[in-house]
């Protein structure tokens, strides 16, 4: 599988106007494909993680009750799907944010 488009732009973001862009990229994307890319997402430098948490935390504060259940949904087969590891433990870190 090769990594989207945001996920790209995440490893490629060094300086910090390449970091608003991927911020500014993470909040135009849709909910949906925020979430099929996140074990890439996760698999970021800390920084950009920390990034991707805030996002994906705010898009679902900002959801109607049922769609804040598909977030969580998401997250958590997402968790359970991945191997012991720092991005399961990110990805965990996420999942604890969508409460």
């Amino acid at each position: 599988m090769s990594a989207s488009s945001v996920v790209l732009r995440g490893i490629d973001a060094r300086t910090f106007t390449e970091m608003e862009s991927f911020v500014k990229d993470l909040e135009a994307r849709p909910v949906e494909r925020l979430l099929r890319d996140l074990p890439e997402l996760a698999d970021l430098p800390d920084t950009k993680v920390s990034l991707v948490s805030y996002v994906i935390s705010s898009k679902y504060r900002g959801s109607e009750p049922a769609e804040k259940q598909k977030m969580r949904e998401s997250v958590a087969a997402t968790f359970e799907q991945l191997g012991p590891g720092q991005v399961r433990e990110r990805v965990g870190a996420i999942l604890d944010r969508l409460r």
